[in-house]
């Protein structure tokens, strides 16, 4: 039964509705063929590598969609993120642990520099989802037994933590979406990870919430990455 308080859509949206109600409904019957495909594929050949690829590629064009769908219909989305000070090391410290088990994983390792009595003002528990991010985009995207950077220190009314990886890079094209949401780009993850990025764009809006900002530089395909997050200090 419908809510009475909610109102009709219009012409406009009804048909935008329509369009991507139709659009879900073609591409969940594409990944339940791959699902199919991938339970006969025998094990080992590029058969299975396509599959994911084509799923992979399925569900993050979906997400997409429906982002694009909420924005259409102007459907907030705001983060509320605290504004007090907090240990950045210590937010940083409890993000390494939780992504140790992919650092373990590839024979990895995280040097850090500079985050010992280092404060922040903002949201330490949104800050620790921003550096799990951040290392496990450096890690997925870096090879076996690589050694990743974590730089921190104060600039003026600002502290920065630079990730510094030695990966595989961004192409000058994959820089500038790297913070878009559910983009596939052209790299690939160094242990079949997936090319889909979805974590970054949320990081990005993490970061603004508390007044800060996240940027990414990367020389070239083949020459690794630094992103760089700055937050207030008191």
């Amino acid at each position: 039964m419908a809510d009475p308080a909610l109102q009709p859509a219009d012409s406009q949206q009804a048909e935008r509705l329509h369009t991507f109600a139709h659009d879900l409904k073609n591409r969940l019957g594409g990944l339940w063929e791959a699902i199919r495909l991938l339970r006969t594929a025998p094990s080992g050949g590029p058969e299975p590598d396509e599959l994911m690829a084509f799923a992979e590629r399925g569900y993050f064009q979906a997400q997409r969609d429906l982002e694009e769908l909420l924005d259409d219909f102007a459907v907030e989305r705001g983060i509320t993120a605290e504004r007090s000070p907090f240990d950045l090391g210590k937010s940083t410290a409890e993000a390494l642990v939780n992504e140790d088990y992919r650092l373990r994983k590839k024979g990895q390792r995280v040097v850090t520099h500079g985050l010992e009595d280092l404060s922040a003002l903002g949201d330490a528990r949104l800050t620790t989802q921003i550096m799990r991010s951040l290392v496990s985009n450096a890690s997925k995207f870096s090879p076996h037994g690589a050694e990743i950077t974590l730089e921190a220190k104060r600039v003026d009314t600002h502290c920065e933590v630079r990730v510094i990886d030695k990966g595989c890079g961004l192409s000058t094209e994959d820089l500038v979406l790297i913070f878009s949401r559910y983009i596939i780009l052209s790299s690939r993850g160094t242990n079949g990870e997936p090319q889909a990025r979805g974590t970054l764009a949320r990081a990005r809006q993490w970061a603004q919430a508390q007044g800060g900002t996240l940027v990414a530089m990367s020389p070239g395909v083949g020459q690794g990455c630094v992103f760089t997050l700055r937050l207030p200090i008191l």
